[in-house]
């Protein structure tokens, strides 16, 4: 998943923190044996993965087929994928309670163009990743989150000798808010080191344009142990204001099942100048429940704000990430 930069600071807890995601080679529980729905009721769970990862990519080859013309291979296995991230937040205030939904799906269409990407994800409500607090600012149940979700439909064009991608699609909304937006990627690695960069502009209808920059360098001290740090800034022309970020991270694998994440994040703003807003920092830790496409987390954080004279809040998230589309079938 799921989840970098713009997919990790935004990020962390969808704005605080990545979601490792489990390779298929590294999963090394037994594979199941093939689902027989009608002998075992006990597997609805793993046939109804099974079918709905077997449905993305019949739709990507459908979608592929009609815009190209071309007929998919048979044998042509399909990197699209759905990726779903539902959970509850439990807060020390007065015992409050909330849950969050996320989704975020990738359609691939190698015969249409091989740079050529469907994109149909969630997105928050700020265009600002950087003023993201995480989960433990959410305050709906999970069905209300869900129903509440911002949904954007966009084309998503890539030229990877240059690190250029843009988008251009539609943010499901009332009313409707096209949108288009450019991104320049550039990144290096060098023995343990390596550095990432990005520029981007972007125009929504009703939410008016803003660009955002942001750097990254990381160390990898073992193949089970890096860490690193990130800095993104962004301006909002409809607001005037200015959103920076530095996230200080540690990301370590205990084993091929277990991974556990620290994240120390420091949150300005301002018209005219970044001014200190908030700090956070949490742990997240995840657990490969199932293969390599059921993972479960927990990410106790606390949070100041400049508002509360940094008072700290404890909040505990609790969430299950769910993998389907035909690389997880197995």
């Amino acid at each position: 998943m799921l989840l970098s930069k713009g997919q990790r600071t935004g990020i962390c807890l969808v704005a605080c923190w990545p979601l490792f995601v489990f390779s298929a080679e590294s999963a090394t529980e037994p594979q199941a044996e093939p689902i027989n729905n009608e002998a075992d009721d006990t597997s609805w769970w793993l046939y109804s993965h099974e079918r709905v990862s077997e449905t993305i990519g019949d739709w990507s080859k459908s979608i592929d087929t009609f815009l190209s013309g071309k007929q998919s291979q048979s044998d042509q296995r399909s990197d699209s994928n759905l990726q779903i991230r539902f959970g509850s937040v439990l807060s020390e205030e007065e015992g409050e309670r909330s849950g969050f939904f996320e989704f975020r799906t990738r359609l691939k269409l190698p015969n249409t163009q091989d740079r050529l990407r469907l994109i149909i994800e969630s997105e928050p409500d700020s265009l600002a990743p950087e003023s993201l607090r995480g989960e433990s600012a959410q305050q709906n149940s999970v069905v209300n989150s869900a129903l509440k979700s911002n949904v954007s439909a966009a084309i998503r064009y890539m030229k990877e000798d240059i690190g250029l991608d843009i988008d251009t699609g539609i943010r499901v909304d009332f009313p409707l808010d096209p949108f288009i937006r450019f991104r320049f990627n550039q990144s290096s690695r060098k023995e343990q080191w390596s550095w990432k960069q990005s520029q981007e502009a972007f125009a929504y209808y009703s939410k008016g344009i803003g660009a955002r920059y942001g750097i990254g360098v990381g160390y990898v001290v073992s193949p089970n142990l890096n860490l690193g740090s990130d800095f993104s800034v962004t301006w909002l022309d409809k607001e005037g204001e200015f959103y920076g970020r530095e996230d200080f991270y540690v990301q370590h694998r205990l084993d091929e099942n277990n991974r556990i994440g620290y994240q120390l994040s420091f949150l300005q703003s301002g018209k005219q100048s970044l001014d200190p807003e908030s700090f956070l920092y949490n742990l997240q830790y995840e657990h490969l429940l199932y293969k390599d496409w059921l993972i479960g987390q927990v990410i106790p954080q606390f949070t100041h704000e400049a508002d509360d004279d940094y008072d700290g809040k404890f909040s505990l998230t609790l969430s299950l990430a769910i993998l389907l589309g035909p690389k997880y079938l197995h």
